[in-house]
C-alpha cells in the first residue's frame, strides 16, 4: 500500500465483522437517503434529509441509493439491512462504505487546474479545497462508526428477466437503540440493457499495469498478478467498459539492432483472453510510438531496448522492429479468430507536426494488414485515409462536427475522448463537476451518433490516490485536475469503483436505450435527448430534469 488511507481500507473489513456494544448519545443520529448522482459532502448540514426514493429503471442494470448518516460516534455499531415489501428475499444485493478524496484545486476554466490561466472557474459544484465521498469499499453489516458523518450505497441488481412493475424496500439502519427506517422504490420497465457483450457504443479507459502491481504487491506475470488483473477486468466491465488495450512492448523483447529475441505469445494471449472472459469484446492496440516531450517531435518506438537506448520509429531499425512485431501481433490475432476486434494505435494525440512520419508508419503496418483499422486520440484533421476511427476532444468534434460527419459519411468511424481538457462547462469526469456530467457522455454520443468514448486515467494516480488527487504535470502552472489520473482506487482485496465510475456505466446504459429509441422513433429519441443535453457545452445540472427524462426514455420504450 502506498497511502495511509490504503491502510484504514486495510483494517476496514475487519472492523465491520467486529461487534462494539453500547452508544455514545453525543447527538442525534439522523439518516437520509439520496439519489446516487448527487454530489456528498462530509461537511454537509442537511436539515431534513428524505426518507423515501423512488427512481425508474430498465432491466438487465443496477439500481443504487445513497445513505447519508450523520451525528455518529466513533463507539457506535451500524447495523443495516434491506427487504423487499412484499417479503420475498432479495439476493445478490450489495453494500458499499463511500470513502472521501480531497480535491485540493479546482478545474480550470480552459484546461488542467485554475493555476493554468490564471482564470476562475464559475461552472465547478463547489470551491475548493473540500472532501467529497467518491470510492465505494464493499462492506457488511455490522460496521462500526469511524466518523460522525457516514456514506451507505446499497446497490440492487435489476436482473433482465426481472417482470416490469413497482418493487419497494425498506432499508433499516439501527445505532444502539436507534433504529431508522427508509423506503426506496424502483419502477422497473421492459427495455432491457444489453451485456456489456453486446454493447454498441465503445468505452475505454486506459489501465496501468504498472500501478496494478505496485498497488496489489504482485510480481508482472505471475499467478498473483493474473489473479488481480481479472479482478480489474471485471471491475471495468461492471463499468461497461467493452474496450481494453495492450502495449505491443510488453510481449518483446529486442536486441541492440531492432531484431525481435522473444515473443510472448502465450502471454499476451492469456492477457487478451482475461478481458474477453470477463466480457469485452474490443482489442486495442496501444499507440506503438511516443513523443520524447512535448517540446520536440520525435516520433520513438514504445520499446524496452538495450541499455535505454532510444529508436526513431521511421529509422531503418524502428522500422525493422516495427515490422518484425507485426507480423507476430497479426498472427496471433488471425489465429485466435481476433482480426474484427483489434483496433490500433500509433502515436497518442499527433498534431500536425506529425502527419507525414504518422503516414509512414501506418502504410508500413497496412502492408502487412491492408484492413488493419487505425483509432487515435487525434489532434490533427489532416490524417483522411490513414485514421479510421478518430477520437477528438469533445469540444474539438463540436467545433469541427462537419469536418468528423464527413468522415463519417466516407466510411470512417468517430469516437471523442477527455482528459485534463476541457474544462469550464464541458463534459468532462473531474470530482469538482456534477456527477451528470459523466451521464451526459453517454447521452451525448447517442446525440451525435458517436462511436465511442475514451478516457487515458482508468489508475495513473501518484503516490497518494485518495488525498494527492490533483499534482504537477509538466510545469510550474500544469496540474492534473481531480480526477483526470483515475477513477478506480486501490485497496488490498481490489480495485474500489466510484461514484464517477457508476455515474459513466449508467450514461452508456442510458446511451443503448437512446440508440434503440432513435432506430424506432427518432424524433421522440431526439426530443428527450434536448431535454437535457443540449451540446457538450450546454445541459441541464437538474437532478430531476435528468429522472424525468429517464423516466421519459423507459416509458417511450414501453411501447415496443
Amino acid at each position: 500500500m502506498r497511502d495511509r488511507t490504503h491502510t484504514i481500507l486495510l483494517v476496514f473489513s475487519a472492523l465491520a465483522g467486529c461487534l462494539f456494544l453500547g452508544h455514545c448519545a453525543h447527538g442525534q443520529v439522523t439518516a437520509g437517503l439520496f439519489d446516487e448522482l448527487e454530489e456528498l459532502y462530509p461537511d454537509s448540514v442537511l436539515a431534513s434529509p428524505a426518507k423515501a426514493v423512488s427512481i425508474e429503471t430498465a432491466r438487465g442494470t443496477i439500481a443504487g441509493v445513497h445513505i447519508r448518516l450523520a451525528g455518529l460516534a466513533h463507539s457506535d455499531t451500524l447495523r443495516f439491512g434491506v427487504t423487499r415489501d412484499d417479503g420475498r428475499p432479495i439476493s445478490n444485493y450489495r453494500w458499499f462504505r463511500m470513502i472521501d478524496v480531497f480535491v485540493s484545486e479546482n478545474t480550470g476554466l480552459d484546461s488542467r487546474t485554475e493555476k493554468f490561466s490564471g482564470q476562475k472557474n464559475p461552472y465547478v459544484i463547489r470551491r475548493a479545497p473540500f472532501r467529497i465521498f467518491e470510492a465505494m469499499a464493499p462492506v457488511s453489516s455490522p460496521l462500526r462508526a469511524d466518523s460522525a458523518v457516514m456514506v451507505l450505497r446499497l446497490e440492487v441488481p435489476v436482473d433482465s428477466t426481472l417482470e416490469p412493475g413497482r418493487y419497494a424496500f425498506t432499508i433499516s439502519i439501527e445505532t444502539g437503540s436507534t433504529t431508522e427506517v427508509l423506503q426506496f422504490s424502483m419502477g422497473v420497465h421492459r427495455a432491457t440493457v444489453p451485456p456489456v457483450s453486446q454493447s454498441t457504443v465503445h468505452y475505454v479507459n486506459w489501465h496501468s499495469l504498472e500501478n496494478l502491481c505496485a498497488d496489489h504487491g504482485v510480481g508482472k506475470w505471475t499467478e498473483p498478478f493474473w489473479d488481480m488483473l481479472t479482478k480489474y477486468a471485471q471491475m471495468m466491465v461492471k463499468g461497461r467498459q467493452n474496450t481494453f488495450w495492450f502495449h505491443w512492448k510488453d510481449f518483446f523483447t529486442f536486441d541492440r539492432s531492432g531484431s525481435v529475441t522473444r515473443f510472448r505469445r502465450d502471454t499476451l494471449e492469456r492477457y487478451i483472453r482475461t478481458f474477453l472472459g470477463a466480457g469485452m469484446h474490443t482489442i486495442q492496440g496501444s499507440p506503438i510510438t511516443r513523443r520524447r516531450d512535448w517540446a520536440s517531435y520525435d516520433m520513438l518506438m514504445f520499446a524496452d531496448m538495450p541499455d535505454g537506448m532510444e529508436v526513431s520509429a521511421i529509422s531503418d531499425t524502428g522500422k525493422r522492429m516495427i515490422s518484425q512485431m507485426a507480423v507476430q501481433i497479426i498472427a496471433t490475432m488471425k489465429e485466435n479468430g481476433w482480426e474484427s476486434r483489434w483496433l490500433q494505435g500509433i502515436i497518442d494525440e499527433p498534431t500536425d507536426e506529425y502527419v507525414d512520419r504518422y503516414r509512414e508508419v501506418a502504410a508500413l503496418l497496412r502492408s502487412f494488414k491492408p484492413d488493419l483499422p487505425i483509432l487515435e486520440a487525434t489532434m490533427t484533421v489532416n490524417l483522411s485515409g490513414t485514421v479510421s476511427v478518430w477520437c477528438p476532444q469533445v469540444q474539438e468534434y463540436q467545433a469541427r462536427q462537419e469536418f468528423f460527419e464527413g468522415r463519417k459519411a466516407a466510411g470512417d468511424r468517430i469516437w471523442v475522448y477527455t482528459c485534463l481538457i476541457p474544462g469550464g462547462p464541458w463534459l468532462n469526469r473531474l470530482l469538482d463537476e456534477e456527477r451528470l456530467r459523466q451521464v451526459y457522455i453517454g447521452w451525448a454520443c447517442a446525440k451525435y451518433n458517436l462511436q465511442g468514448f475514451l478516457h487515458w486515467g482508468l489508475n495513473f494516480h501518484g503516490d497518494q490516490p485518495y488525498e494527492g488527487l490533483v499534482r504537477i504535470h509538466g510545469g510550474p502552472t500544469s496540474f492534473l485536475p481531480a480526477g483526470d489520473s483515475h477513477i478506480l482506487y486501490p485497496a488490498k482485496q481490489g480495485p474500489l469503483s466510484s461514484q464517477r465510475f457508476e455515474a459513466h456505466r449508467i450514461g452508456m446504459e442510458d446511451c443503448e436505450l437512446l440508440t434503440t429509441l432513435k432506430s424506432k422513433d427518432p424524433p421522440e429519441a431526439e426530443e428527450i435527448i434536448d431535454r437535457v443535453v443540449q451540446a457538450f457545452d450546454r445541459y441541464s445540472t437538474d437532478l430531476s430534469a435528468y429522472r424525468e427524462a429517464k423516466a421519459l426514455l423507459l416509458k417511450s420504450l414501453d411501447r415496443f
